[in-house]
């Protein structure tokens, strides 16, 4: 069975609408993104660190719960744990709040030995922080050269842009990395100031990465390779929260590529009716994740979509 490593961020979200907290659980990108993976009975690992404190406890139980592997999960004593508030606009669309993890000991990531054929993604800050840098991109290249699937979805906010001069060399090279890239619109406007998809990909192709997935709302899905560009479009819907989303995107991506028997070696050749399928299921996996306030993908949904075998009909 194929393994997935999830790098970067555990977080707690609380989330407002209209000036108070609403609802409230564990979230961070690779986190969400693992759960749905975990509920889908595949086997996924948590990389990253936490505070070993009431709300990381919480954390971790809901991962064990959720069939996540924690082995990989560094806790730090006395420390205090990362908190997301997300505030709800009129479309249900959220801004963002961080706090970071207080820690008074070293900053240390126990990173897997990835084989051939496993997925790797990472991204959000663990991708760009200084304290892991070294022993992540050991990680990375390791795995890229074992065959393993490499995916970077950078989550670039916002309240990152401060910092962006100072990690952009991290950034390119997490490109170089990969073998696709997916990210939402509002990253790559973050990360390189463009709104357009094609510059995005003139980019991305620049440093290495032939397999661009570029996500804007409801306006659609920009698939590049290095054969072909493809806009899939999206169904309208009337969201709840769209928290999580992308993330869900990346478990539904994964997910398909996994059915598919898509391994790295596979991708330069890969032929649209593939890529069809596997991305009309990422969209699916995003979609039922808008329709309520949680982060992950239901069990209903596993139900009705896996197990009764509608992978890839939409």
């Amino acid at each position: 069975m194929r393994k997935i490593y999830c790098i970067g961020e555990t977080v707690y979200d609380i989330i407002f609408q209209n000036g108070k907290a609403i609802e409230s659980r564990p979230g961070g990108p690779v986190l969400n993104t693992a759960v749905s993976l975990g509920r889908l009975g595949e086997k996924v690992y948590v990389v990253g660190d936490q505070a070993d404190d009431a709300i990381g406890n919480i954390i971790a139980d809901f991962l064990v719960d959720n069939e996540v592997s924690t082995k990989y999960l560094t806790l730090y004593n006395g420390a205090k744990s990362r908190m997301l508030l997300a505030f709800l606009n009129e479309h249900n669309e959220p801004s963002y709040s961080f706090y970071k993890i207080r820690v008074n000991e070293e900053i240390k990531i126990t990173f897997p030995e990835v084989k051939k054929d496993d997925i790797v993604l990472f991204g959000s800050f663990t991708s760009i922080k200084k304290e892991v840098r070294e022993d992540l991109v050991a990680c990375l290249t390791a795995a890229r050269e074992a065959g393993a699937l490499i995916i970077y979805d950078p989550n670039f906010r916002p309240v990152h842009i401060k910092i962006k001069d100072k990690v952009m060399d991290y950034i390119y090279e997490n490109i170089s990395l990969s073998h696709i890239v997916k990210g939402s619109n509002e990253d790559f406007q973050n990360i390189f100031d463009s709104s357009s998809a094609h510059a995005a990909r003139e980019i991305t192709k620049k440093y290495g990465c032939d397999n661009l997935i570029y996500t804007a709302n409801k306006y659609g899905v920009n698939l590049f390779t290095g054969d072909f560009h493809k806009i899939f479009d999206v169904p309208r819907i009337e969201p709840v929260s769209t928290v999580g989303a992308g993330d869900n995107f990346a478990a539904g991506l994964i997910y398909a590529l996994i059915n598919e028997n898509v391994y790295a070696s596979d991708l330069e050749k890969l032929d649209h009716d593939v890529w069809r399928k596997i991305i009309r299921v990422a969209i699916d996996f995003a979609i039922n994740v808008c329709l309520s306030y949680d982060n992950y993908i239901g069990n209903d949904f596993v139900i009705d979509y896996v197990r009764n075998g509608r992978i890839g009909e939409c």
